[in-house]
């Protein structure tokens, strides 16, 4: 495989980057530190992920390699106010970014894991939208309906491991995630109160025993939710560093 002597190529590229560094006196002291200490952090993961690569993606190593070379040769006073301290700062920030994803680009194990998590909060909130339906209370029927457009954005964005898609997780998740006990404690409350049963079950048309099992079905459902959703938030955070 090449892949693991470009990577080290670039975990080299990276160390000489943070010597070169040293030299520069564009930065004040606390941001050239803080620079150095995310080229030696990357250095470090690149140098890591050589060992342990499993995909040989040349072409993604290829393109890392450049990036490195580019930060190398433009770390020198003359060129970083030419580009400006901004871009330069953006650009080690970026390849610091880039030695934490790598990892998903050339390690399918990973790759797998990341997925499972997408898929557990894909189900999480295609479930939250029929327990939604199921509730009998038009105003999370409505809350459902307000949050269906950021929900789809964000699975099709996590697909594609967009930042911004992860955002919209954590934006859209909470309200399902604190639906399911409300209706788990809801519906429990009328499985534990005859009175309601009957109450329910005229105003529906239906039967008790339909009463009772419709109640233990959202409850059921309502707890499998809430497994579904915390596993699968918890997973995206675990593997945050997969999304660019």
């Amino acid at each position: 495989m090449k892949s693991p002597e470009i990577l080290k190529e670039i975990s080299e590229n990276l160390l000489k980057t943070a010597e070169k560094l040293e030299k520069v006196k564009v930065f004040e002291e606390k941001r050239k530190r803080k620079l150095i200490s995310l080229l030696k952090e990357a250095s470090e993961n690149f140098f890591k992920l050589s060992r342990e690569v499993e995909n040989d993606n040349v072409q993604m190593a290829e393109f890392l390699r450049k990036r490195s070379v580019e930060i190398k040769n433009n770390t020198n006073d003359k060129a970083i106010e030419k580009m400006g301290e901004r871009e330069y700062i953006k650009a080690v920030e970026k390849m610091n970014l880039y030695s934490k994803t790598a990892f998903y680009d050339f390690k399918p194990t990973m790759l797998r894991k990341l997925k499972r998590a997408y898929r557990f909060f894909i189900f999480g909130m295609a479930l939250y939208f029929v327990l939604a339906g199921l509730s009998t209370r038009p105003e999370l029927a409505v809350t459902a309906l307000i949050l269906a457009i950021p929900a789809i954005l964000s699975m099709l964005s996590l697909q594609r491991r967009g930042y911004t898609g992860l955002m919209l997780a954590y934006a859209v998740a909470p309200i399902p995630i604190i639906q399911s006990p409300m209706l788990i404690r809801m519906f429990y409350g009328v499985l534990s109160d005859p009175e309601a049963i009957r109450t329910a079950a005229e105003y529906l048309g239906k039967s008790e025993t339909f009463i009772i099992v419709y109640a233990y079905i959202v409850i059921i459902l309502s707890i499998i939710d809430f497994i579904l959703l915390a596993y699968g938030l918890y997973g995206l955070t675990k593997h945050r560093h997969a999304f660019l």
